[in-house]
């Protein structure tokens, strides 16, 4: 039996959080901050101290002294690494990123979706509809073509419905590319179950989607499709981009 003293200990962690969107945003954008934000907080904290007579006496009576500034030091900047895709190749932005680029054009491998399976519970029909139109509007510019795909609708969410439907259609269809499921927002226990039962039990390419992510406005739904297709593209051989590698 360990005792700890509530006085003594810190909170860690932010699995409580993850209901709270608004406050997990929140924390998120406390801990994601530039440079610049970095060295403003901590020349602040600096200057606070300094500023108040307690802290200087405790510094003085443990013989320390800290500077104003944080330390400066000469540093070297690496220069940008160019991004192939199949047509073309751009420098990506300062924020190092280019999700913009990859969703608007085609990648060096292209994989086409043609014989897949799309799961979901009956409650959560209409989100699958609205997967479907995000798909096909966002494939035709990634180069990706998406094909009808054999639709089982659950009555329910509970797990055994989910494991008994895809292991049905998976042992009555030839070849599956790939097995897409929609599952309620925190239900990690399906996820759990559909992974195993993927990756395990009856080896397919699987995306699971909860429905909390496909839920909101049109441009955050599009988004988020977006970036399903590149995993779907990659999980089923396909390379998105690249990057030059000299000898």
């Amino acid at each position: 039996l360990v005792l700890l003293v509530p006085e003594l200990t810190f909170l860690t962690g932010l699995s409580d959080l993850r209901q709270n969107s608004r406050m997990l945003k929140e924390v998120m954008w406390e801990m994601i901050q530039s440079p610049q934000q970095h060295y403003q907080r901590l020349t602040s904290l600096l200057h606070r101290i300094r500023d108040s007579p307690d802290a200087s006496r405790e510094l003085q009576r443990w013989g320390l002294c800290l500077d104003t500034d944080i330390y400066r030091t000469q540093g070297h900047i690496l220069p940008v690494e160019r991004i192939n895709l199949r047509h073309r190749s751009f420098l990506p932005a300062e924020d190092v990123g280019w999700h913009r680029e990859v969703t608007k054009e085609v990648p060096i491998a292209v994989i086409s979706i043609n014989s897949w399976l799309l799961v979901y519970p009956k409650r959560l029909q209409h989100l699958a509809k609205d997967l479907l139109g995000a798909m096909r509007s966002s494939s035709g510019a990634m180069g990706i073509q998406v094909g009808q795909p054999t639709v089982q609708e659950l009555r329910d969410d509970r797990i055994e419905s989910y494991v008994r439907s895809i292991q049905g259609s998976l042992g009555s269809q030839d070849k599956v590319q790939l097995l897409l499921c929609i599952i309620p927002s925190g239900r990690d226990d399906v996820y759990g179950a559909i992974k195993k039962l993927c990756c395990v039990q009856t080896p397919v390419p699987s995306q699971v989607i909860s429905a909390q992510s496909l839920t909101g406005h049109p441009g955050k739904i599009r988004s988020v499709v977006q970036k399903v297709l590149l995993q779907i593209n990659c999980k089923l051989g396909g390379q998105l981009w690249g990057v030059d590698i000299p000898l």
